[in-house]
């Protein structure tokens, strides 16, 4: 390991942002187990529906994309 890698406190080939990224990933994790948890599934499992399909359908197929896409949006290298 070099001087400059030993004062930052990291290992070599370790960036500065992974930290940040594992952190991003972690609360993403997070909010998509509270968004995806029975208790709040059951407020959508009734008997509407959005054009012509079931809301349960609607809400857990469009966080399922958003969950992706943030994740994407997440592992992006600047």
């Amino acid at each position: 390991m070099s001087a400059p890698d030993r004062e930052a406190g990291r290992e070599a080939g370790q960036d500065a942002g992974s930290g940040r990224h594992r952190d991003r990933m972690i609360g993403l994790f997070l909010l998509a187990a509270v968004v995806f948890n029975p208790p709040l599934l059951g407020i959508f499992g009734v008997e509407g529906r959005v054009l012509g399909v079931p809301t349960l359908y609607v809400w857990v197929f469009g966080l399922w994309a958003a969950v992706i896409a943030l994740a994407a949006l997440a592992g992006r290298t600047r």
